[in-house]
């Protein structure tokens, strides 16, 4: 019966993510864009903005030349350095009050996912006053949410072109998926610039999250023939340029890579959802505090291992698509090139396989939750069981 309600409401949010009206944002390209995107804010008539960021970036001189812009450009600004990693509900309020309270007109977001998913709800919270049950769920915003300009500092969430946000009850801890077409931000640059000072950890973890993002959208159920050219190049250039990033954080041609790539698996997952990987690395950042990126990679093989040969064929395409393709192999043969690329790649760069702090005794609600989450809310390519779920979530256990 389980099963069959799963089914059920995968065909649900299929057609929810197809039928969603959405608007794709102006975006800008190349080096110092993100300075011409802030030229823009005064061009479209905006006298006062709110930048909303986390402490670290609002110390690190990445803001300075942001600011100079709109300061040269004639647009006044406030700051909002609140946001902190898997954002709860209070820091939105206390942005929105901010943005309130200065007479803002427009919200410019600079930052990772974390900042960009607040940014996106206190945009929303302003003209859409209420608690965050309100929010929950799929397009219960009534009205559109103030004009937003992002900023993505980091290559990995895509969240500068999803229309979701992820935002943690600050009392349950429990992570509220938001999905609403109006968070779309109007105006993005992507800009390898900015990107450049980003810590080789955290080039590693946000690129695992977008191969994540792409593979998960194409192995899909909702994947689409546009999906999938945007997540088998959102593969290709994760593949050609991630570790040369993680090496260098100064080799700009990577890093504008990544930065397309995070875009293009951005646009593909906000279509088509994504799987168990994401259903269960949200639950060892909700018991273990464990950084998305990071999560995503700890599971990203063995998820895509469990599924076993249904996805064979899916992913010997993603093989070929990075040149892993032998004459004469099989889709299982590349399959496991493939699958085994992934974990190499983690492997390369020293991500950690192991959550902190990770008990026994958190496995059955870990298992439990992220059969709930995936069953419930991703069209995934099949079902798998507890047992399954479970031997996974226990291998973090033996890392």
């Amino acid at each position: 019966m389980k099963n069959l309600y799963y089914k059920f409401m995968a065909i649900v949010v299929t057609w929810l993510l197809r039928l969603l009206p959405r608007n794709a944002p102006v975006v800008y390209k190349g080096l110092n864009s993100a300075l011409v995107l802030c030229e823009q804010v005064a061009v479209l008539g905006f006298g006062k903005v709110l930048i909303v960021t986390d402490d670290f970036l609002g110390s690190s001189g990445i803001l300075d030349g942001i600011k100079a812009t709109l300061e040269k450009s004639g647009v006044e600004f406030a700051v909002f350095d609140g946001v902190l990693p898997d954002p709860a509900f209070d820091q939105v309020q206390a942005g929105e009050a901010v943005y309130r309270s200065e007479a803002c007109q427009a919200v410019i977001a600079v930052g990772g996912g974390s900042v960009l998913d607040a940014a996106k709800m206190i945009a929303m919270l302003h003209t859409n006053p209420g608690p965050l049950d309100s929010f929950d769920g799929i397009q219960k915003c009534k009205k559109p949410g103030v004009p937003l300009f992002a900023i993505p500092t980091t290559a990995g969430t895509g969240s500068e072109i999803t229309l979701a946000a992820v935002i943690t009850d600050p009392v349950s801890h429990r992570k509220i998926p938001v999905v609403d077409s109006k968070m779309i931000p109007g105006y993005v640059a992507l800009d390898a610039e900015i990107m450049k000072g980003m810590p080789p950890g955290i080039t590693a973890a946000t690129g695992m999250d977008a191969l994540t993002h792409a593979v998960e959208s194409y192995l899909s159920k909702a994947s689409t023939q546009s999906t999938e050219l945007q997540a088998k190049a959102a593969v290709r250039l994760i593949f050609n340029n991630l570790v040369a990033a993680y090496h260098d954080g100064g080799n700009m041609e990577a890093r504008d890579g990544m930065a397309v790539a995070s875009f293009y698996a951005g646009a593909a997952f906000g279509k088509t959802s994504v799987g168990y990987v994401h259903g269960i690395a949200h639950q060892l950042g909700r018991v273990c505090g464990t950084p998305h990126g990071n999560a995503n990679a700890m599971v990203l093989p063995e998820v895509l291992a469990a599924y076993g040969e249904c996805v064979h064929q899916r992913l010997a395409d993603l093989a070929r698509t990075v040149n892993l393709d032998e004459p004469g192999a099989s889709d299982s043969q590349l399959a496991g090139d493939f699958i085994q690329a992934i974990a190499d790649m983690r492997k390369e760069m020293e991500l950690p396989l192991q959550p902190k702090d990770l008990k026994a005794q958190d496995i059955p609600g870990i298992v439990e939750e992220a059969l709930a989450e995936a069953g419930a809310l991703y069209p995934v390519p099949r079902y798998m069981s507890a047992d399954e779920v479970r031997y996974i979530v226990n291998g973090l256990l033996a890392a």
